[in-house]
């Protein structure tokens, strides 16, 4: 399994292209699992098509990357969660070459995994798997949530898909990214991986390969982490 770990379907600008170019070929068959939003967002098959049918602003933002690399429409399948069951959902994922997860709710998509009956399959799957922010986090053991509107800071299980280290999507040296990177480098204990939006992480048979932006923190930079939260917060 090859594992891309993203923030936005940005993915086809230089910073990630010839990284992902060996990957991402021209006929390869992509199938896109938007299933990271809540239910304020899309409560029925209709409004999943309002929001994803062909054509749409998030259809078009999904798919215009894959174009970059030669990756034609017709080769782009998706999962709808109102539409397909496990066993078309099975389908599509027996005949693809790159799962692509999208950003969101975390906790969802997960429980949507579970409804359909695909998380073991998806564990087991021996192509690419790619996802962007929720996307990318639920492929780990374990990760936190820094908290936000809507979440409180808290550890939560994965797919385990990946595991020893954690990380940071959407980072922007800020204090409320600073102490969620705090926090989770207290509590875990593990590297964590922060993820500006022109950053992602490839990893292909456990090899890394930084994208972009993307560095490296461990517990040992705490005492410049608490630097920087002092100075964030207080001016000092």
């Amino acid at each position: 399994m090859i594992n891309v770990l993203l923030n936005l379907s940005n993915f086809d600008e230089p910073w990630a292209y010839g990284s992902l170019e060996n990957i991402l070929l021209p006929r390869s068959r992509v199938l896109i699992l938007p299933l990271s939003y809540d239910e304020g967002w899309i409560t029925d098959a209709y409004e999943w098509k309002e929001r994803y049918g062909r054509g749409s602003r998030y259809y078009e933002e999904l798919v215009r990357p894959f174009r970059a690399f030669g990756i034609n429409d017709n080769d782009i399948s998706w999962i709808n969660y109102y539409e397909d069951d496990r066993e078309s959902s099975l389908r599509k994922i027996n005949e693809a070459d790159i799962l692509l997860f999208t950003g969101g709710y975390p906790d969802w998509m997960l429980q949507r995994l579970y409804d359909l009956g695909i998380r073991d399959e998806i564990s087991g799957f021996e192509g690419a798997v790619m996802g962007m922010s929720a996307g990318a986090l639920i492929q780990l053991d374990e990760y936190h949530l820094t908290e936000e509107e809507g979440y409180e800071y808290q550890i939560q299980e994965g797919l385990g898909l990946l595991s020893g280290f954690d990380i940071e999507p959407h980072y922007e040296e800020d204090l409320h990214h600073i102490t969620g990177i705090i926090r989770s480098l207290e509590d875990m204990g593990r590297p964590l991986i922060a993820m500006p939006n022109r950053g992602g992480v490839l990893i292909d048979d456990g090899h890394f390969e930084l994208l972009g932006e993307s560095f490296i923190l461990e517990p040992k930079d705490l005492d410049e982490l608490y630097a920087a939260y002092d100075f964030l917060r207080y001016g000092y």
